[in-house]
């Protein structure tokens, strides 16, 4: 009974990714903002799923539910003029994820079924792994050392190339995905057949947190980390939440009209932002919408004329850098200017991220090109 469980989550999981990949390009609107919202929330439930404050629903709010109506604001002056200059690149040999190491020393290349771990700047390899058969590739740490395989979806299995280390974790539940925390002290892992996540330290294996109470009527969901080690977003398809990790603390459910595609949360855990469709004049638009998570209150929201593919906050939280098309684009939060730069004359970027000095760009393309860029 379990494993037809799987198969059916599975399936499942392949539809709703043909049927997200259908948006449309539309002309920019216009850019809204709010008062900044206030910070105080409701006590915390500890280890219960939480249904005080925040009702249990069957289906989809429509968007007007989803925030209070922000205040009109004018439309952001976008400048085409260059704002980074290109300062290296390398070639990938297939599709892969690119992550900064946290001390910046390094870069980490997770395909899906091998690892790398590049030196920077010189591009020196340091560890290259290829999957055996039977393992899965989980993530990589922000250390570029360490990486979590499963064999089973059951069992985690951490090691660490450097030190030569190896620890395996039953985690008592079936997941398909698993994640690092900003830091890499901690690993999240998705219950597949319950609304739960599970939180591990990493070096001790030990459980530390069971995360509880969002319910949504997709059929799949998933937790991760945004850029603070202290909060737990939830997403399912149009529905986006976050959670104390300490407390089990949810905050408001944030409701989209179509398919998140990109978000992140900032390092000061005070913004969230996300990137997906709404209706202008009758037809969707895509658009970037950026919240006080804590009170689920809408700051601002710009159109953009492209989907958003991905999304994240600079290290100082007070920019954005967006993929947007064949070009990466750079917004202000305080000024609202938008400033775009082409960097491909034929590829659309895939992912995009900041150094974590906030000084470098780093951005891929779907011609498996990576690109390094300092910020004038």
């Amino acid at each position: 009974m379990r494993s037809k469980k799987r198969i059916l989550l599975v399936l499942i999981i392949a539809l709703l990714i043909l049927a997200g990949c259908n948006k449309s390009n539309q002309e920019p609107g216009q850019v809204i903002q709010t008062d900044t919202p206030e910070t105080s929330y409701p006590a915390p439930v500890i280890t219960e799923p939480q249904t005080n404050g925040y009702p249990v629903w069957n289906e989809e709010p429509t968007i007007e539910n989803a925030y209070p109506a922000p205040n009109q604001t004018d439309t952001p002056s976008v400048d085409e003029s260059k704002f980074m200059d290109l300062i290296s690149e390398f070639p990938l040999e297939e599709p892969a994820r690119v992550a900064w190491c946290s001390d910046q020393s390094c870069i980490a290349i997770i395909g899906y079924d091998y690892i790398k771990t590049l030196s920077f700047p010189e591009f020196g390899e340091l560890f290259n792994y290829q999957l055996v058969e039977n393992e899965s590739l989980l993530d990589v740490s922000p250390d570029g050392k360490t990486y979590a395989i499963t064999t089973n979806n059951e069992d985690l299995i951490i090691r660490n190339w450097e030190s030569l280390t190896e620890i395996i974790i039953p985690t008592e539940i079936f997941f398909m995905s698993a994640e690092f925390s900003p830091d890499g002290t901690k690993i999240i892992v998705t219950d597949t057949e319950k609304w739960e996540a599970l939180l591990f330290d990493v070096e001790s294996g030990a459980q530390v947190a069971k995360l509880t109470g969002f319910e949504t009527a997709a059929p799949v969901y998933n937790v991760h980390f945004g850029q603070s080690n202290d909060y737990a977003i939830w997403i399912a398809r149009g529905t986006i939440q976050t959670s104390e990790i300490a407390t089990n603390q949810l905050f408001p459910a944030i409701f989209h009209e179509d398919f998140i595609l990109g978000f992140d949360l900032d390092a000061g855990g005070t913004y969230l932002v996300t990137s997906a469709a709404e209706m202008v004049n009758d037809e969707y638009s895509p658009t970037v919408f950026i919240y006080g998570f804590k009170s689920g209150v809408l700051i601002q929201k710009f159109n953009t004329q492209e989907p958003v593919y991905d999304i994240h906050f600079s290290p100082d939280s007070t920019k954005l850098i967006i993929s947007l098309g064949n070009s990466i684009s750079l917004y202000d939060l305080a000024s609202q200017q938008l400033i775009n730069q082409d960097v491909s004359e034929t590829e659309n970027i895939s992912q995009v991220l900041f150094s974590p000095d906030g000084k470098l760009i780093m951005s891929s393309d779907d011609g498996l090109n990576v690109k390094f860029f300092k910020l004038n």
